[in-house]
């Protein structure tokens, strides 16, 4: 019998390197990434039931990936073992603007390869969210792959969720890459982008959320993040901290965003609920700001929740 997840995520798993003085040439420190993964690992580690459909090569950075996955206690067996391509990697590139601060290498590798083939299709009866990042449309296979998964799961009443987490770089052209997430933002009933993203997309957050009757999350770094959703918006400003690394603050959000869901949604009226609910992401994500990295500075439950005392 098949195991029952709460939430099951689809995309990217990479190798990240990160220049260890903020600068090319130099040291680079090799650290597991990945959007989808990262929350993924986020979700592992609050306790919630997760499964990860990724791709990796049969090298040392898969396997690395798929060690870093399965401690954080999400279920790695649906991560597919590509013979021919190399896993793919992607250099930070310091100093740079969080949509252009990522550089990534997948042509021909593992990561633009996901088949759907491969997925068991009874997966998408089991599970209640299927989570997903914009990176994988921007790939052949991986493309078709990841629309026949949300295609799938919304016919099975999973509720589908996305952080559109825009990376130009890895796009044939602007114009390519806003279609495709708008494409991806009309599919999805959670739908999460940064204050710049919404602009890029030209979407105005609150007016998506009222039309399309979806859950609708705009971050800004350290200013106010906000929720449009069931007729009410709430929005809270995280405290002041001293920031370390910003690489896992989003995903971070995001993970804890959706623990809440599951764990809480439908127990207490929609404005509580939002409230409680963007309230414990905020506190997720400074924590992960004060740390080195994305999978290491993921936060437990318990240190999200003495935060909030």
């Amino acid at each position: 019998m098949m195991k029952q997840y709460d939430v099951l995520l689809i995309g990217e798993a990479l190798v990240d390197f990160v220049p260890e003085e903020g600068c090319i040439p130099g040291r680079f420190r090799a650290m597991i990434g990945g959007a989808p993964n990262n929350v993924a690992c986020g979700l592992g580690k609050l306790g919630i039931k997760t499964a990860l459909l990724a791709r990796v090569g049969r090298d040392a950075m898969g396997t690395g990936i798929m060690r870093t996955v399965e401690s954080c206690g999400v279920d790695t067996q649906y991560i597919q073992i590509d013979r021919k391509r190399p896993t793919t990697v992607t250099i930070v590139m310091p100093e740079s603007a969080d949509m252009l601060r990522y550089a990534i290498y997948r042509s021909e590798s593992a990561d633009s390869a996901l088949d759907f083939d491969e997925i068991p299709d009874e997966i998408f009866n089991h599970t209640r969210i299927l989570h997903y990042g914009s990176l994988a449309a921007a790939a052949g296979q991986s493309k078709k792959t990841m629309e026949k998964s949300i295609e799938r799961a919304k016919g099975s009443g999973v509720i589908t969720s996305l952080d559109v987490n825009l990376r130009p770089n890895s796009w044939m052209s602007e114009e390519i890459m806003i279609q495709e997430c708008r494409r991806l933002v009309e599919v999805s009933d959670i739908v999460k982008m940064t204050k710049d993203e919404a602009k890029t997309l030209k979407i105005e957050p609150e007016r998506l959320a009222r039309s399309k009757k979806k859950v609708v999350i705009v971050t800004d770094g350290g200013n106010t993040a906000s929720i449009w959703a069931d007729d009410c918006k709430v929005s809270k400003k995280p405290d002041e901290i001293e920031v370390v690394d910003v690489t896992g603050g989003g995903d971070s959000f995001m993970s804890a965003f959706l623990y809440y869901y599951v764990t809480y949604k439908g127990r207490m009226s929609a404005d509580n609920f939002y409230r409680s609910a963007i309230d414990f992401a905020v506190y997720a994500s400074s924590i992960s700001v004060q740390r080195f990295g994305a999978i290491e500075s993921l936060p437990v439950l318990e240190e999200i929740e003495q935060n909030r005392r």
